[in-house]
């Protein structure tokens, strides 16, 4: 090699790293800004922001900033579920950068907690949620969940005997349905006496239902679906709040609410409310159904990253009914409460939380030929009490979120005459989900791992997708498992009864229930105001827990039964809705087709009307001075068995409830409305039906 080779050879050496470093563009820098409400000016928590070209990406954080590495030239991809994309290209100049977006026709940036047991944005969900808004809540001036929720599409009111109402999602009732109260279960569940009218709506802002099974996230009995009432924040000054109603049927309720808002900030809600009829009961002269119920939380901001919470439930409840011709009544008499206290730690992205829930609830029956029970009356009462740890984290890993968990339980009841002695168990769950972003293109799997300590394993995978096809057309499907642990009662029953010629004992053995569900919907934004969306949903059920016939107890003569894994069921069928908003209208039209079948019969599932649908029109004016809401709901007849075995027909119930609003100053307003307008009185339904009336004050001051 000559000297000039040797000198070029040298040259191209030294000249090979500013090359690459040529190709590799220019150097990387910090770029910060924060994401906002384009309306609002809000901030924006846990919006995605991407590097095109190349791989980098981040998430705003609590209070919408973020920062990420880029360069300039680079463009900067911003998005968020329920709003459109947003894009900034990057220059030298900038420092910090301020974007603002704006909400997408699909109208999914309303916040849920129930599809990831924290905070998010609908869009950014997968797993469709259903809410029914505060102003929805108020507009049916509803003391209790069961009439909030009567007619939502998918969802149907059960009779719950003797007394109660119970609830079917998409044909899955009872004990398969999750009701939370921000994210924990209400009391009476372990004993199951599970009553949605007992469940009032003090306090809530929306309430969020899922349907189809959610055991990946909640675990037991959420093998149909859940239903979780998510109470208002405290805000604003320090002010009181009163609202009373009265009406038909005996009807008087009232409520006071004492409020603060700040960094310690609380919220306290009393109420009572009583009336002359008792769900699922017939009518007569001695009903009645009266409940006080106080909710309560506390919020103190410690740090800028450290918030405390912690919140109390108080009930109690009187039911009375008559249960016998010659005179005598029945009594429920339920005390619960249910508190817990939660550490809340946010840096960054990832936020992490712990929790302590303890509960506990007493249910006495007691009979009487008089008004109140005998002050003899010695029955004992019933009572279940649980303790419960959590702990969660949620966070931005390898550019895609993630939520972990994990929930340590001892439950226990005590159930003389029907289960020996104090029985417990003892429960270690852990759960994980995942939200991996492609593009347009959201995928969640999720699955959960349960211990017990009386039944075993289970466990619960879960799979849901969703593409966001353009910013008004999104398409979304899943599969997900759900399970329900045996109950204590089922495990464990052992007493005779001779009067009605049988015996019931537990069956240790049993298994979880399990059902497997399939999903595919669209929710496509017309334009106008106006919206589509459309659900199809196959359940298959395994394992469903029922009372079998052992024949006749030798010693005694009795027949025996007990609880077997003998059952199965299928539900399906497709839901529609439409939705056309404006700026002092909304209009939601909803329909839905439920097909169900007991595998073991043949015969479709009791009481599950096989059409159904809902009318609902709210109009306000301009200032939200005045405002009128008026429902209706359509639902078709249902087959179901009389106590002798026939079979029989549950008729069509048409209901038109109107309700008219007008607020004559900021602080003071007047309500009046009608329920069941018509004074429809379906067929072979149970319970007490007819029109009733209420006029309503609501009363607010400020110091």
């Amino acid at each position: 090699m000559n000297r000039i080779d040797r000198l070029g050879l040298g040259l191209l050496i030294a000249l090979l790293p500013a090359g690459v470093a040529a190709q590799q563009g220019p150097p990387l820098r910090q770029v910060r800004g924060i994401v906002v409400d384009a309306e609002s000016g809000s901030a924006l928590a846990g919006v995605r922001v991407a590097i095109r070209p190349g791989s980098h990406r981040t998430e705003s954080g609590g209070d919408g900033r973020f920062t990420i590495a880029a360069a300039p030239g680079d463009t900067l991809v911003v998005r968020a579920g329920g709003y459109r994309a947003g894009f900034h290209v990057v220059t030298p100049g900038d420092t910090v950068l301020r974007i603002g977006l704006t909400g997408a026709p699909t109208m999914l940036a309303d916040l849920v907690v129930t599809a990831s047991r924290r905070a998010q944005r609908a869009g950014e969900s997968a797993i469709a949620v259903t809410r029914i808004a505060a102003a929805e809540i108020e507009g049916a001036a509803a003391a209790s969940l069961d009439q909030v929720i009567a007619t939502v599409p998918g969802l149907a009111i059960l009779p719950n005997a003797p007394t109660g109402a119970n609830l079917a999602i998409r044909g899955i009732d009872g004990a398969r349905v999750l009701v939370l109260i921000d994210g924990e279960p209400t009391v009476g569940a372990m004993l199951e006496n599970r009553d949605l009218s007992r469940i009032s709506t003090v306090a809530a802002d929306h309430i969020e239902v899922v349907k189809g099974p959610m055991s990946s996230l909640y675990g037991s009995d959420a093998l149909g679906g859940v239903v979780n009432i998510i109470t208002r924040d405290p805000d604003g000054p320090l002010a009181l709040d009163g609202r009373v109603h009265v009406g038909s049927m005996g009807r008087r309720d009232a409520q006071l609410t004492a409020q603060a808002g700040g960094p310690v900030s609380f919220r306290i809600t009393g109420a009572w409310r009583e009336q002359a009829r008792v769900a699922s009961s017939s009518w007569s002269d001695e009903a009645l159904s009266r409940v006080w119920d106080m909710r309560a939380t506390g919020r103190i901001a410690a740090t800028p990253t450290l918030a405390i919470r912690t919140d109390v439930n108080v009930l109690r409840e009187r039911q009375r009914w008559r249960v016998s011709s010659d005179g005598f009544n029945g009594f429920n008499d339920n005390t619960g409460a249910a508190g817990w206290a939660e550490l809340r730690w946010q840096r960054g992205q990832s936020t992490a939380r712990s929790r302590l829930y303890l509960e506990r609830y007493e249910h006495l029956f007691r009979q009487a030929r008089a008004p109140r029970p005998l002050a003899i009356d010695t029955t004992p009462s019933q009572s279940e009490w649980m303790a419960k740890a959590s702990l969660g984290w949620s966070g931005l890993l390898g550019g895609q979120t993630w939520d972990a968990g994990l929930d340590l339980s001892h439950r226990a009841i005590e159930s003389p005459g029907k289960v020996a002695g104090i029985v417990s168990d003892d429960m270690a769950e852990g759960y994980l989900q995942m939200g991996i972003t492609k593009g347009d293109l959201l995928i969640t799997p999720a699955a959960r791992l349960s211990w017990n300590s009386r039944w075993g394993e289970a466990v619960t995978p879960n799979l849901a997708a969703a593409w966001t096809a353009s910013d008004r057309l999104r398409i979304r499907g899943g599969v997900g498992r759900g399970y329900r642990g045996p109950s204590f009662k089922e495990l464990l029953w052992d007493f005779p009864n001779p009067t009605a010629g049988y015996i019931l004992s537990g069956n240790p053995d049993l298994r979880p229930e399990r059902s497997w569900q399939v999903s595919g919907g669209v929710t496509w934004a017309v334009g106008g105001g106006v919206s589509l969306d459309a659900e199809a949903y196959h359940n298959n059920l395994r394992d469903l827990i029922e009372l079998a016939d052992f024949g006749f107890d030798a010693p005694s003569g009795l027949i025996r039964y007990s609880a077997r894994n003998v059952s199965r069921a299928i539900t399906q069928g497709v839901e529609l809705g439409l939705r056309w908003t404006r700026r002092t209208t909304d209009l939601t039209i909803g329909y839905n087709f439920l097909d169900t079948e007991d595998r073991s019969t043949g015969e479709p599932l009791t009481r599950r009307a096989r059409h159904s649908g809902r009318v609902r029109g709210a109009w306000n004016t301009p200032n939200n001075r005045m405002g009128l809401a008026a429902t209706v709901a359509i639902t078709g007849t249902a087959p179901f068995r009389q106590l002798d075995g026939a079979r029989a027909e549950q008729g069509t119930f048409v209901s038109g409830d109107v309700q008219g609003r007008v607020d004559l100053t900021e602080r003071l307003g007047i309500v009046l409305g009608v329920d069941n307008v018509l004074d429809q009185r379906p067929t072979n339904w149970v319970g007490i039906y007819g029109r009733r009336m209420y006029a309503g004050l609501r009363a607010g001051w400020t110091p």
